[in-house]
C-alpha cells in the first residue's frame, strides 16, 4: 500500500489540528525524549489551530493528556522480560504500547502521530493498514538517526546539521522541516547574579561557600559524556582545584568514574550524584563554570539549562554546539588532552558577570523559547500533513 494514496488527514475541514505526541516514559523518566515531550506538550498547548494531546504511559488523565498501559521499563516484569528476550526494558515498554496506542489513534483519529521513539514508529507505520484510520507519522530526530527514514511520512531535525547529514545519507530536503527544541525559560534574569541566593543555595545542597564548582551534567560514564575526561582534565589543574560535580544517571558503568575521581580529586574535590529533576536547576545556580565533554549531540538540551541559568559553558567544537550554544559558548578541541584544563584555568579565573549572564539567558529566550517556536512547530505540522513526497508502506 502506497500512503501517498490514502486520504489526507483533516481534509476538506476547518477544525485545530489534531496531533497526538506519544512518549510513554514522559514524567516518570528523564532522558532527552521524555523532557522533550513534557515541555513540547506545556509549550503548544494552547496554540491556536492545534489541539494536542499527550499520549503517556503513567500519570493521571489530567486535561490534553490520556494515559495508555504499557509495562514501564523500570518493573520488575519489564526488566524480567527484557532479560530473557535478551531485550532492553525500553525495548519492552516501547513494544507493550502499541496495541493500547493503535487502539487510541483508531478511536480518536488524530491527523498525525509525533514521537521521538524510533522502535514504535516502526510498529505503528508497519501497521497503519491494519489501524485504519488515516494518519501522518512525524519522527523527532533529537537522538539523533543519520537516515534516511522510511519508516517516517516527515521528519523533525532539530538542528541544520541533523538536515545536512541526513541528506548525505539520501534522505530528501522536503521531507524533513528542522526547528530547535523548545526550551521553557523563566521569566526575568537569572537568580544566580544574587551571591546571597548563591550561598544560600549552596549552604542547602551542603557545598563549600568559598570555593570554584565546576558542574557537568549527563550520564556518569566513560561512554558518550565522557565523564573521566572532565575529571582528569579537573586534576591536572593546580591546587587550589575546584570542586567538581557530576550529576547523572548512574549504572554499573558509574562506578568506575566514582572510583577514578576520589583517586584523582580526593572525597573533598568530587561528587556524583542522581538528583531529581527538578533539583538541577539549583546545582546549575550554585556552580560556576558548566562543562561538557561528549564529542556529539543530538541538541543538548543541558547546554540550554545551564545557560538559562547564567553560567559559561564549556564545550567541544562540534556544529551543533555551535548552533545551540551560538556566541555564547567557549569552545575547544575536546578529543585532545589538557584542552578542557585550559579553557577551565581561564574561565575560573573570570570573577562573576551580571551583564554576561542576563546576556546568556537572553540568548535562550530569543531563539529557543516556546512562545518562539510555537508558530514554526504549526507550520512543521502542516507540513508534515500534506507532504505528498511519502515511502512507500
Amino acid at each position: 500500500m502506497n500512503a501517498s494514496t490514502e486520504a489526507t488527514p483533516n481534509s476538506g475541514q476547518d477544525r485545530p489540528l489534531r496531533v497526538f505526541l506519544v512518549c510513554t516514559g514522559v514524567d516518570r523518566y528523564r532522558g532527552g525524549f521524555e523532557t522533550f515531550a513534557r515541555e513540547c506538550f506545556d509549550g503548544l498547548c494552547g496554540t491556536p489551530g492545534l489541539d494536542i494531546q499527550l499520549i503517556k504511559g503513567s500519570g493521571g488523565d489530567r486535561p490534553g493528556e490520556q494515559r495508555v498501559w504499557c509495562l514501564l521499563r523500570s518493573t520488575p516484569l519489564a526488566r524480567f522480560l527484557a532479560w530473557s528476550t535478551r531485550r532492553s526494558g525500553y525495548a519492552v515498554e516501547q513494544f507493550t504500547s502499541l496495541l493500547p496506542v493503535a487502539r487510541r489513534i483508531r478511536a480518536q483519529r488524530p491527523d498525525i502521530v509525533f514521537l521521538s521513539d524510533e522502535s514504535l514508529l516502526r510498529r505503528l507505520y508497519r501497521y497503519r493498514k491494519w489501524i485504519g484510520v488515516p494518519f501522518r507519522l512525524l519522527f523527532s530526530n533529537g537522538a539523533p538517526y543519520a537516515g534516511p527514514f522510511p519508516t517516517a511520512d516527515h521528519v523533525h531535525q532539530v538542528t541544520p546539521h541533523g538536515v545536512e547529514i541526513a541528506l548525505q545519507r539520501g534522505e530528501t530536503r522536503m521531507r524533513q522541516t528542522m526547528v530547535p527544541y523548545g526550551i521553557a525559560v523563566p521569566e526575568g534574569d537569572p537568580a544566580a547574579i544574587d551571591p546571597a541566593l548563591v550561598q544560600r543555595v549552596r549552604r542547602q545542597l551542603r557545598l563549600p561557600l568559598d570555593r570554584k564548582i565546576v558542574l557537568s551534567v549527563g550520564w556518569i560514564s566513560s561512554f558518550h559524556k565522557r565523564m573521566d575526561y572532565v575529571i582528569s582534565e579537573v586534576a591536572a589543574l593546580p591546587p587550589p582545584r575546584p570542586l567538581l560535580v557530576l550529576l547523572g544517571r548512574m549504572d554499573r558503568r558509574s562506578a568506575q568514574i566514582v572510583r577514578l575521581g576520589n583517586q584523582l580529586l580526593g572525597p573533598d574535590g568530587f561528587r556524583a550524584l542522581s538528583v531529581p529533576h527538578q533539583e538541577v536547576t539549583a546545582y546549575y545556580q550554585a556552580a560556576d563554570v558548566f562543562a561538557l565533554a561528549s564529542l556529539t549531540e543530538g541538541f543538548g538540551r543541558v547546554y540550554a539549562e545551564a545557560m538559562i541559568e547564567g553560567l559559561p559553558c564549556i564545550v567541544h567544537d562540534d556544529p551543533v554546539m555551535r548552533y545551540v550554544l551560538a556566541e555564547e559558548g567557549t569552545y575547544a578541541d575536546l578529543s585532545q588532552k589538557g584542552a578542557l584544563t585550559r579553557r577551565l584555568a581561564e574561565l575560573l579565573d573570570r570573577p562573576r558577570s551580571a551583564q554576561e549572564m542576563i546576556r546568556r539567558r537572553q540568548s535562550v529566550r530569543d531563539r529557543f523559547a516556546w512562545k518562539v517556536l510555537a508558530p514554526a512547530y504549526l507550520q512543521m505540522f502542516r507540513a508534515c500533513l500534506h507532504d505528498r513526497s511519502l515511502a512507500a508502506s
